[in-house]
């Protein structure tokens, strides 16, 4: 008996074997990565790059990858952290010049960059967004260094104002030796291919997400006495507040029962103050102030339509996050937002405050009415168009194309540079490149790379911090248990 209950233990464990190596992440099968994310932006900092950079990284470590975020310190969060899953995250002591984006010389972080590169073995660097210096700043030195590069655009920009020409500029010297674009519309992936003159060939396009069960409907939050109208952005020009202002004291004076709930910081909100303050509004529109990312489920849920006024977007996971709680969306048609959301989710409008004032009332009517899709039809719907999974298995596709590539020997990066970005420019940066490469073999002089030792690795289920953390966890229990 106790035989044949072995035999059996052993079968048992076998096809649990069998059956976890069947669910294995096609990663494990395929050409696992070391990737390092590099932006400006992230956690404590709160906005759509630094959750798509944090889902993205998480995602990837579940396939299999090994994952590191590198950005400037914030704070006191300064050194090396680790999120969940041991994702690795560097804080460098770095200047911030405007925006929390870091101040740059090109050269002042290649000694940092490269040992972080050299000591986690990194094969793929990953920059995100065209305001973060620090992204700039590593597909340089990390093409220098003869690694792969790829590039996520989360923005759109205009052709026509001094800002916009100068960042176009710089995307174009960027870029143009850069192994792969990334783009979350198609809107975008036009206009990055028209801003930085590249070849469309070699820019993806790839959707942003949201996690589901973060943003789940609730609908006896909302106040059945009122009609509330919910608006999350960053209080700035760009995300059209000025519209807003005028949208508010209209609406509301024909529309007893209307509310707004207004979350969000920036030098814009002196503006829905003085609104508020000229109308005596105060018990009308509430003003939340800066939401930590968790707060913003708990503020839709309170809404029965969600509005939009930006002015200009690349994809908005605002209405997707909104959309996924059961709000019926009024936005401005601008960007990659038309892509964003089918029909009957959302109500497009020009981006003026009549055609917004339409819109809304529309929504309104549709309210009383009835006719509006439910809050449980809407999530159920919602959570299958947009996963970060699915984000995460076209990426790899991307860093499994770009791992076949090879990188511009530093003769034909100069004659690209060159030729691509103009006769002024293209030598400046010429230049800028070649001392770049002589400082890296100074560098390597003064620090050869094997000096540098190899990181631990701390990422996924086998991980030295989820290893480390289990083991603590262990001793914990039989030390309270003894």
């Amino acid at each position: 008996m106790a035989c044949r209950r072995e035999g059996i233990q052993e079968q048992l464990l076998s096809s649990i074997i069998s059956t976890i190596n069947s669910h294995k992440s096609p990663a494990c099968a395929s050409q696992v990565h070391r990737i390092c994310m590099v932006s400006d932006f992230f956690y404590p900092n709160m906005g759509g790059v630094e959750s798509h950079i944090y889902q993205l990284s998480q995602c990837l470590i579940e396939r299999g990858h090994k994952v590191i975020v590198v950005t400037h310190a914030y704070d006191d969060r300064k050194g090396i952290r680790y999120l969940t899953n041991g994702l690795k995250v560097y804080y460098l002591p770095l200047t911030v010049m405007y925006n929390q984006s870091t101040a740059t010389t090109l050269f002042h972080s290649l000694p940092l960059l490269r040992y972080i590169f050299i000591r986690e073995r990194i094969t793929i660097v990953h920059a995100h967004s065209s305001f973060s210096s620090l992204a700039h700043d590593a597909l340089f030195h990390a093409k220098t260094m003869q690694l792969r590069t790829i590039f996520t655009d989360h923005s759109l920009f205009g052709f026509a104002d001094v800002s916009s020409v100068l960042t176009n500029k710089l995307l174009t010297v960027s870029l143009c030796d850069t192994n792969h674009i990334i783009c979350v519309s198609y809107t975008s992936k036009e206009n990055t291919v028209l801003r930085a003159a590249l070849n469309p060939e070699i820019v993806s396009v790839i959707p942003n997400a949201v996690d589901p069960t973060d943003f789940t409907p609730d609908a006896s939050k909302r106040d059945k006495n009122t009609i509330t109208i919910v608006v999350v952005s960053r209080l700035v020009y760009r995300k059209g507040i000025d519209l807003l202002s005028g949208i508010i004291p209209e609406l509301c004076q024909k529309y007893p029962d209307l509310h707004f709930l207004v979350g969000g910081e920036g030098p814009k909100r002196i503006v829905l103050e003085e609104v508020r303050e000229r109308y005596q509004l105060h018990e009308r529109v509430r003003l939340l102030g800066a939401l930590e990312h968790q707060e913003v489920r708990n503020v839709l849920v309170q809404g029965h339509i969600f509005l939009n006024t930006s002015l200009t977007e690349a994809f908005c996971m605002a209405i997707v996050e909104a959309a996924s709680c059961g709000l019926q969306v009024v936005s401005t048609r601008v960007g990659g937002i038309p892509e964003v959301l089918p029909d009957d989710f959302i109500i497009l409008c020009e981006p003026s405050v009549k055609s917004l004032c339409s819109g809304l009332e529309k929504a309104i009517s549709q309210l009383k009415s009835g006719s509006l899709l439910s809050p449980e039809i809407m999530h159920d719907k919602v959570r299958t168009f947009y996963t970060w999974r699915n984000v995460a298995k076209r990426t790899e596709k991307v860093y499994n194309r770009v791992a076949n590539e090879s990188v511009l020997p530093m003769g034909k990066r100069l004659e690209r540079l060159i030729t691509h970005c103009g006769p002024v420019t293209g030598y400046i940066f010429a230049l800028l490149a070649m001392l770049s490469f002589l400082f890296l073999i100074f560098l390597k002089w003064l620090i050869p790379d094997d000096f540098i030792d190899t990181a631990i690795d701390a990422t996924g289920l086998n991980g030295a911090w989820t290893r480390k953390f289990f083991h603590n966890k262990k001793k914990k229990e039989n030390i309270t248990n003894s």
